[in-house]
């Protein structure tokens, strides 16, 4: 990190020696500068806030984020880099779960919304320490198309939603095998919204490579989500949109929507959507169980009356995870033995 301004260089220098090696932020300042509250946390560490007055040189706490977590319990990502199958360095990050070998665990791929322009960062994430605790290595994947890593890599996932973007994803599992980590038996898919899609087309796309997937909100249909999110967009900034999402010269994306192969899932899914989903709207959910009852293994299902795309209550997301750790046990045991 650099800064430009040498004040706040030397406020910085001084908040990391009375706070450790820590990743350390100012969230907001009066307008004086003369108090500030600072967050301090790491990838494996939810973080505390303090109230930092300069002149006094005082640092007082105010709230940790996660009171009630042992942090020593938690899990340390760590930054990795593949090749995809055209060479592309695709990067990521891989947590492992404490207290067992790296060799021959259970995988989640969780793949980022988005997922234009959005990357997965090395921050605290409730839902990876959660998977680590409960057993699984998570891999998440920062595929073609994500933000963050230069404008060429960006416009690598135009047109790619489904196909090269979904083989980064699958490159990522081949690696994760490779490198001995992960039981290529044993391989889900979790994602929410993008990454919601991304879980349901692998156990369509690819039922041979995944044990189970489950799904947060995840579109079924793109044509349709594409007809419904021209009402956000200028006329300009949607033909952008769509162009982006179709690639070029490519009609309809009947080809990589899940709810017009439904009917073949034969790979255990949780599907889960809120009802009051403005983003991905619930009749993506309804179209696509509907269309599924008749599959060889219909999807298990989650709904959440009056949820949004995210979780607005707390007990909406403990929902989510308990439905997910359920599945999970059921369909991809972190320790089969027992």
């Amino acid at each position: 990190m650099h800064w430009f301004d040498e004040k706040t260089a030397k406020q910085y220098a001084g908040l990391r020696k009375a706070l450790g090696d820590l990743e350390i932020w100012v969230t907001s300042r009066s307008k004086d500068h003369s108090r500030m509250l600072v967050w301090a946390g790491s990838e494996s560490d939810p973080g505390v806030l303090y109230l930092y007055d300069p002149g006094a040189k005082r640092l007082d706490q105010i709230a940790e984020y996660r009171p009630n977590l042992d942090f020593r319990l938690l899990a340390v990502p760590k930054p990795i880099e593949y090749k995809a199958r055209d060479g592309v360095n695709i990067k990521g990050y891989l947590t492992l779960p404490k207290g067992r070998e790296a060799k021959n665990l259970p995988l989640i791929l969780l793949p980022h919304g988005g997922p234009y322009g959005v990357r997965d960062k090395l921050a605290y994430n409730d839902e990876v320490q959660l998977l680590a605790n409960r057993g699984y290595a998570v891999l998440q994947p920062n595929f073609r198309g994500s933000g963050g890593y230069g404008d060429a890599f960006f416009e690598l996932g135009a047109g790619q939603i489904g196909r090269g973007m979904q083989d980064d994803l699958d490159d990522a599992m081949d690696w994760a095998v490779k490198e001995g980590i992960a039981d290529p038996s044993r391989v889900c898919v979790v994602g929410g919204s993008y990454g919601g899609y991304a879980a349901i087309w692998a156990v369509l796309r690819n039922p041979e490579r995944y044990r189970c997937a489950a799904s947060w909100a995840g579109v079924t249909d793109w044509d349709k989500i594409i007809k419904y999110d021209r009402q956000f967009f200028g006329r300009q900034s949607f033909k952008r949109w769509r162009a982006r999402v179709r690639g070029e010269g490519v009609e309809d994306l009947d080809s990589v929507s899940p709810y017009r192969l439904a009917e073949g899932l034969k790979r255990p899914l949780l599907l889960a959507h809120g009802t009051d989903d403005t983003v991905v709207p619930f009749k993506q959910y309804r179209m696509f169980e509907k269309e599924a009852r008749n599959a060889e293994m219909p999807p298990t299902t989650l709904v959440i009356e009056d949820e949004g795309h995210g979780f607005s209550k707390p007990e909406n997301e403990k929902a989510w995870y308990d439905a997910l750790e359920k599945f999970l046990t059921e369909h991809n045991p972190a320790d089969p033995a027992e």
